[in-house]
């Protein structure tokens, strides 16, 4: 006899409380196949149909366990888990007739499967829960099975299947209202999606459908709400494919994040866009500028002063005076440069009004320079200091001798002059005096007449670091 026979007649007599369940467990230990004996009594409980059968061959082999030193529980509880979910599809009001073999292979997952397809979703649930299954291979999908089918059924109002789907599901993890609310749309069911989305709490998966649903506003506001820019700047460019230009900008005006955002996006991609929606606001300030930046993206004098001369009619709307001001004398400053440049083969265009006169002054056309001082107003103090900085670097002391008796400084100057040829003469001094000092002289002067009047500009070496 087998030893797992033997122990399932041991159990018998156990339970007749028999001496011979004593013999029949010293003759299976005396050839050490207790171990053996219990696990086929495991193995024989699963090839067994009646539940009778099944529990006395379990008895039996819990009966050996007691027996036996650290035998391995694993095989016992899983056998009884399998055979209570065998137990409860072999109903006869579920119909599922597997035996253990068949169980075996088919797997707990595609069992699951066949009883949603059957729309036994209590009876699936209860196996995950009993079985312990995690969440997202087991209870998770069930009722996300159960809510698509729900949304199917036509008899109840949108509210009502949204209401009930979000009492059953609540905050379950793995769920995806947004995948439940998919499904109700392909079934005609818009409103229902809809609702059923208000319960998504990932943006991320609200927005696309709402946009597949033609519900671009609302997908405008949820993308703003989650913070999401990226969210936004889909939203916001579907948008622009799908609206007209006028529709679009309106539907911008009253959101503010996303126009704003927008806005970002053009002054990098589309700048042509930009000047539109400055446009369409009468954000006469804004408008101006982009004429003004405009303006340095233009190669020819032509185009760049009809942008600046944009720039300025769009500040004189935005009451900006200075601004308007300001480019009116870039244009003026810009026709200047390019007839100097024509004029005097050198370049002067995109050059500071500073910058200009300083080369005027270089190059020796100081009249040219002096009618920029006069047409652009420059302070005094201003155009003395680059005057004498222009001269003082060209080393030409005559001119700025003769710069200085014209008028009084309005910086002052100080003037430091080394003789390699020549005499210099020290005004108020003695020859001793200025070879006492090493033969340099040196003098600090208020007004012109009196530093370069009394200076020999002859042999000069070094001139002119003035103080303002």
């Amino acid at each position: 006899m087998a030893p797992g026979a033997l122990l399932l007649e041991a159990q018998k007599e156990y339970e007749k409380e028999s001496q011979k369940a004593d013999e029949y467990l010293r003759e299976i230990k005396e050839q050490k196949l207790l171990p053996e004996a219990v696990s086929q009594c495991i193995e024989a409980a699963g090839y067994e149909h009646e539940p009778e059968t099944q529990k006395s061959l379990l008895r039996a082999a819990s009966f050996g366990k007691c027996f036996i030193d650290k035998f391995p529980p694993e095989s016992f509880v899983r056998m009884c888990q399998d055979l209570r979910v065998l137990n409860a599809i072999r109903d006869y009001q579920i119909g599922i007739p597997l035996t253990f073999t068949q169980y075996k292979r088919l797997t707990i997952e595609v069992l699951l499967d066949r009883l949603v397809l059957r729309r036994l979703y209590p009876l699936a649930i209860r196996i995950c829960e009993y079985l312990r299954l995690p969440e997202m291979q087991g209870v998770s999908r069930i009722l996300a099975h159960w809510a698509c089918y729900k949304v199917q059924q036509k008899d109840k109002s949108d509210e009502e299947v949204a209401h009930a789907i979000n009492q059953k599901l609540g905050d379950t993890p793995g769920i995806s209202y947004s995948e439940i609310a998919a499904r109700a749309y392909d079934c005609g069911r818009t409103e229902l999606a809809i609702k059923l989305l208000e319960y998504e709490p990932r943006s991320g998966e609200q927005v696309p459908l709402l946009l597949k649903m033609k519900r671009s506003k609302l997908a405008l506001s949820k993308a703003i709400e989650s913070g999401d820019t990226d969210l936004v700047y889909t939203v916001v460019l579907h948008l622009k494919n799908e609206l007209n230009r006028g529709t679009f900008f309106m539907t911008l005006q009253n959101q503010p994040v996303a126009l704003s955002l927008y806005r970002q996006f053009c002054k990098h991609q589309e700048r042509e866009t930009l000047k539109d929606l400055y446009n369409q606001d009468d954000n006469h300030q804004e408008l101006g500028n982009f004429h003004v930046h405009s303006s340095y993206a233009e190669k020819r004098i032509e185009g760049r002063v009809g942008a600046l001369q944009n720039a300025q009619d769009a500040y004189y709307k935005a009451k900006n005076e200075f601004a308007a001001k300001a480019t009116e004398d870039q244009v003026k400053l810009l026709r200047l440069q390019r007839h100097l440049q024509e004029d005097l083969d050198k370049p002067y265009v995109d050059l500071s009004l500073h910058d200009t006169v300083s080369n005027l002054i270089l190059d020796g056309h100081h009249k040219r320079a002096e009618q920029l001082y006069r047409d652009f107003k420059i302070p005094d103090k201003r155009y003395w200091w680059l005057k004498l900085s222009a001269l003082a670097t060209r080393g030409d002391w005559e001119e700025m001798e003769k710069f200085s008796k014209s008028k009084k400084s309005p910086i002052g100057y100080l003037v430091r002059a080394a003789g390699s040829r020549g005499r210099e003469r020290e005004p108020g001094g003695t020859d001793e005096r200025r070879r006492s000092r090493g033969g340099c002289s040196g003098a600090w002067r208020e007004g012109g007449d009196a530093a370069c009047g009394s200076i020999s500009t002859v042999g000069m070496r070094e001139c002119c670091t003035w103080l303002g």
